[in-house]
C-alpha cells in the first residue's frame, strides 16, 4: 500500500514540470449529490487515490464521470481532516518521538478499501464526530493566536517519515544525503490546502475560483477549475498548473481577498517554509538570473544560462593558482589535484572523516568566483541541484558592512536583507538545513576576531554583527548549516584553517569549454565557431582566454569584426586586447570599492599614475627574469599594499609564510599582463615624457616638448636588439605588445588614461617596419624568427583598426 509520502520526491520533481493533463488527477469525491457545507463539518470524503505504474501520472487518473470512483481493487484512500486543538500544539516531548505518526493515527487517516467497507454505518458514525469537531473549528481564531507564542512560529504537523537511506545520486547531482523533509512533501502541502478550503462556504469558493482568474496562470485555464466544488479538486488542479509554492501562495492571497485572515493564517503557518522558499526564489531569480559580462552595462545583462560555462573545480592542492604558461615558456604540470564539481563543493569524499560545513573557494580575479555563485543558485531554484537545502541566503561581504556599531540578532539580519525571512524562528531547528554563502570576503571590513569574539548560540541572541558572523563561520550559531566563502586568497588568511572543512579554486576553462562558450554565447553557433577558430590562431590570446572574462571580451569584438566579410584574413593581433583588459579591470575595481555612479567610475590622477608604477614594477621583474612579486617591490617604486588591495583586478596572492605583510608573495593574474603592462609604462614613458627606459643613460634634447615629437625608432631599435639577444624568448612578449602599442588603433585605446585624448601620432613607424625586416633576413633562431614576424601582425592589425 502506497501514500503520499512515499511518492513525495518524485511529486515534487513533477510539479514544476510541463505535466500533461491529470499529472496529479481531478480526484472527484464519490458522493456529488450531497450538501458539505452544512452549519456543521462536513462527512468525510473517501477519495481513492491511485498509483499507476505510467510514470505521466502522480496520484490518479482524472475521472471523467460523477460516479464513483472507489473500486474494489487495492488503492489508497484519504479521509478529509477537520482542524482541531492538535492541530496546534507545539511539539511533543522527546519521549514520544514527536516526528513520528502513532501506527494507530496512521491508520485513522489512510485507509484501505476493505476496511472502510467493514466499518458498519460509517456515515452516521463520521456525521457524529463532526458534529464533535465543530465546537473545535469554532475556536480556530484563538488557537491561531496562541500559535505566535515566542518559540512557535510554524504549525508542525506529525508525519510519517521515511527511514530507508536515500539513493545514491548520479554524478554531478549535487548534495542528496537526506530525505526531502516533510513540510515540503506534496502530501503535506494538499492536505493542509483541502483543510482550508474545505472550510469555505460555497459562496466563498465561488469567489475564490473567480479571484483566480485574475491571475496570469489561470486566465486560460481558468474553465478547468470553473465546475470543481470538491476542495480537493480544486487544491489538486491549482497545484498540478502553477506547482505547491505558488498555489500556496494564492491560496494564501485569495483567502484574505475573501475575508477568511482566520484560515489564511493557519496555511500560512502550517506550510510557512513553503512560502518563504517560493519568496526567496522570486527574489533569487530577479537578483542572479541575468548577469554582465564586463561592467555594468544597462539593458546589456544577459541571461546566465546563455552564457555559462563550467570551469575547471579543484579542492586546492599545492599547484601555483596564476598559469605561467605563454607562447615562449611551456611548463608540464606534474601535480595532480582532486577534481569537483561545482555543484559538488559539498559532498564529502570517500576519505572524508567528516560532513563538509564550511567551504572556501577562491580563484585569481576574472576566473568567474560571483558568476559560479549566481549559477549555483538558479539551478537550486529550477531544482536541479542541491535539492535538500530548503533555503539559500546569499550575504555580499560589501553589504555586510551596514551597522557596524548597533547589536542585532542573526534573525533580525537575515530579515533585513530578505524581508521574506522575516521572525523565521524555525531556522534554529536542526531539520532546517539551509546554505549561507558570504560572496567576496575582500569586501568584509569588519575584523573577524575569531579568538576574543564572545560565543553566541542562538539566532535570537543580539549582538555585534562581527560577533554573529564569526560564529556562524565557528558553527556555534546554527552548526546544522551550511557556509560557503568566496575571497581573493589574500582573504582566505583571514578565516583560522581549522575552521574550514573544504578549499576550493576555479580554474578557468579548458580547450573544449572555450570553444562551447564561444558557441554557446551567440545565437548564430557558426559565428561562434568562427570566432573561435580565428582566436585560436594566436597562441597567446588561446592561452590567456582561460580566463572567462577574457573571453568574453575576445568574443565580443570578434562577433563584431566578422561580420565584415573582409575580416579574418590574417592571424590577429592581441595588443588591443590586453589594453581593453587593464582598463575593464581598473574599472570594475572602481565599481567594487567606490561605487557605479559617475563620479566613483572617473579615473583620479593616482588611478593614472598606479599603472604607471605597476608597469615600472613589471618591467623590472622581466629585466631580473621573474614573475612574482613582494610588497618590497612594490615600494621600492612607490606603492603600498593598501594601493594594491583596492585595485586587486590584476594582481593576486599566491604565498603566505607568516603574518608579516613582506613576506607576502604576489603574481599578475597571467605573465602576459606582467609583460604587457611593462612594455605600456616603457611605450608611455617615450611618447608622453621622451624618456627611453630601455636605453635611460642615452643624452635626450633639452628643448620642452621635443622629446614627443621623437621618431619611434629610436625606442625599437634598442628593443628589437635585446629581444633578439636573449636565448631563451626572455624579451618577445615584451617586444610584442611594445610594437603593437605604436599604431593608431591600438595607441587610441591609452587616450584619456595614460595618454591626453588628443596626442599627437607617432612619427617613424615605417622605419621599425623596416628594421624587423632586416633583422629577419639576417640568420635568426627559429623562435625570435617567427616573433618578429608576429610583431608584423601586430602592427597591420593597428592599422586595421584604424580602417574599421
Amino acid at each position: 500500500m502506497s501514500n503520499f509520502a512515499e511518492d513525495s520526491d518524485s511529486d515534487v520533481d513533477r510539479d514544476r514540470m510541463n505535466r500533461p493533463p491529470s499529472s496529479y488527477g481531478s480526484m472527484h469525491s464519490d458522493d456529488q449529490d450531497e450538501d458539505y457545507f452544512e452549519d456543521v463539518a462536513s462527512p468525510p470524503t473517501r477519495v481513492r487515490l491511485q498509483r499507476p505504474d505510467s510514470p505521466e501520472t502522480a496520484i490518479t487518473e482524472r475521472t471523467q464521470t460523477h460516479q464513483s470512483s472507489i473500486h474494489h481493487s487495492g488503492g489508497v484512500y484519504l479521509t478529509r481532516q477537520s482542524i482541531t486543538q492538535e492541530d496546534f500544539r507545539s511539539p511533543a516531548p522527546p519521549t514520544r518521538e514527536p516526528t513520528i505518526l502513532d501506527q494507530s493515527e496512521l491508520q485513522s487517516e489512510i485507509q484501505t478499501e476493505a476496511e472502510m467497507d467493514e466499518e458498519p454505518n460509517d456515515r452516521e458514525m463520521d456525521f457524529q464526530d463532526q458534529q464533535n469537531e465543530g465546537s473545535a473549528m469554532d475556536v480556530q481564531e484563538e488557537q491561531a493566536e496562541a500559535a505566535t507564542v515566542e518559540d512557535f512560529d510554524e504549525i508542525v504537523e506529525y508525519s510519517v517519515e521515511q527511514r530507508d537511506p536515500p539513493p545514491r545520486p548520479p554524478e554531478g547531482a549535487g548534495l542528496h544525503f537526506q530525505h526531502t523533509h516533510t513540510a515540503f512533501t506534496l502530501r503535506h502541502v494538499l492536505m493542509a490546502m483541502v483543510r482550508s478550503l474545505s472550510q469555505l462556504h460555497p459562496s466563498d469558493m465561488g469567489y475564490y475560483k473567480r479571484s483566480l482568474s485574475t491571475h496570469c496562470r489561470f486566465k486560460k485555464n481558468y474553465a478547468t477549475i470553473k465546475d470543481l466544488q470538491d476542495p480537493l479538486d480544486v487544491a489538486d488542479k491549482m497545484i498540478e498548473i502553477c506547482g505547491q509554492g505558488e498555489a500556496l501562495y494564492l491560496t494564501v492571497r485569495n483567502l484574505q481577498s475573501i475575508g477568511r485572515d482566520d484560515l489564511a493564517v493557519i496555511l500560512r503557518k502550517t506550510c510557512r517554509r513553503v512560502l518563504l522558499q517560493h519568496d526567496l526564489k522570486i527574489a533569487h531569480d530577479r537578483r542572479y538570473y541575468s548577469l554582465y559580462e564586463g561592467r555594468c552595462r544597462p539593458g546589456q545583462q544577459r541571461y546566465i544560462s546563455d552564457v555559462y560555462v563550467e570551469p575547471v573545480t579543484v579542492i586546492r592542492g599545492r599547484r601555483d593558482v596564476v598559469n605561467p604558461e605563454n607562447e615562449v615558456r611551456k611548463i608540464p604540470y606534474t601535480i595532480e589535484e582532486t577534481a569537483i564539481r561545482p555543484a559538488d563543493i559539498f559532498c564529502p569524499l570517500p576519505q572524508d572523516q567528516k560532513p563538509v560545513r564550511t567551504v572556501i573557494m577562491t580563484g585569481v580575479p576574472a576566473c568567474g568566483l560571483t558568476v559560479a555563485i549566481s549559477k549555483f543558485i538558479i539551478d537550486w531554484m529550477e531544482e536541479k541541484t542541491n535539492r535538500d537545502f530548503q533555503f539559500i541566503f546569499p550575504l555580499p561581504a560589501k553589504d555586510l558592512n551596514f551597522g557596524k556599531d548597533k547589536d542585532r540578532s542573526f534573525l533580525e539580519v537575515i530579515s533585513y536583507f530578505y524581508g521574506e525571512a522575516e521572525n523565521i524562528k524555525f531556522l534554529e531547528k536542526e531539520d532546517c538545513l539551509c546554505l549561507f554563502i558570504i560572496d567576496s570576503l575582500e569586501m568584509c571590513q569588519h575584523p573577524l576576531d575569531f579568538k576574543n569574539n564572545k560565543t553566541i548560540t542562538s539566532a535570537r541572541e543580539p549582538a555585534k554583527f562581527d560577533v554573529l558572523l564569526t560564529n556562524l563561520i565557528k558553527g556555534t550559531l546554527l552548526p546544522h548549516c551550511k557556509v560557503w566563502i568566496t575571497s581573493h586568497v589574500t582573504d582566505t588568511y583571514r578565516i583560522p584553517s581549522n575552521l574550514v572543512d573544504r578549499y576550493v579554486e576555479l580554474r578557468g576553462w579548458t580547450d573544449d569549454k572555450k570553444e562551447e562558450f564561444f558557441t554557446k554565447r551567440t545565437p548564430e553557433p557558426e559565428l561562434g565557431r568562427k570566432v573561435y577558430n580565428h582566436m585560436k590562431r594566436s597562441k597567446a590570446l588561446e592561452i590567456i582566454c582561460h580566463l572567462p572574462l577574457f573571453s568574453w571580451m575576445v568574443a565580443y569584438i570578434y562577433e563584431r569584426a566578422f561580420r565584415d566579410p573582409e575580416f579574418g584574413k590574417h592571424p590577429p593581433g592581441i595588443t588591443a586586447f590586453y589594453s581593453q583588459y587593464i582598463v575593464v579591470q581598473m574599472n570594475r575595481s572602481f565599481e567594487k570599492y567606490r561605487g557605479c555612479n559617475v563620479d566613483a567610475q572617473k579615473w583620479t590622477d593616482f588611478d593614472k599614475n598606479f599603472t604607471e608604477l605597476m608597469g615600472k614594477m613589471a618591467y623590472r621583474m622581466i629585466q631580473e627574469a621573474r614573475d612574482y612579486f613582494t610588497v618590497d617591490d612594490l615600494q621600492a617604486v612607490g606603492l603600498k599594499y593598501d594601493d594594491l588591495k583596492c585595485r586587486d583586478g590584476l594582481t593576486t596572492e599566491v604565498k603566505r609564510e607568516s603574518a608579516d605583510v613582506r613576506t607576502w608573495v604576489f603574481k599578475f593574474v597571467h605573465v602576459t599582463v606582467q609583460e604587457y603592462i611593462a612594455a605600456m609604462y616603457v611605450y608611455v614613458a617615450y611618447r608622453k615624457n621622451g624618456k627611453n627606459v630601455i636605453e635611460p643613460n642615452k643624452m635626450t634634447s633639452w628643448l620642452p616638448g621635443s622629446n614627443k615629437d621623437r621618431s619611434v625608432i629610436d625606442l625599437y631599435r634598442p628593443a628589437i636588439d635585446r629581444a633578439l639577444a636573449s636565448p631563451n624568448g626572455q624579451w618577445d612578449m615584451f617586444l610584442r605588445f611594445l610594437i603593437g602599442l605604436v599604431t593608431p588603433g591600438t595607441e587610441e585605446n591609452l587616450h584619456g588614461y595614460q595618454l591626453n585624448h588628443y596626442h599627437p601620432k607617432a612619427k617613424g613607424t615605417e622605419d621599425v617596419v623596416k628594421y624587423i625586416k632586416k633583422k629577419m633576413k639576417d640568420s635568426l633562431n627559429s623562435d625570435r624568427y617567427k616573433n618578429l614576424e608576429l610583431c608584423l601582425v601586430e602592427l597591420e592589425e593597428g592599422k586595421e583598426e584604424v580602417r574599421r
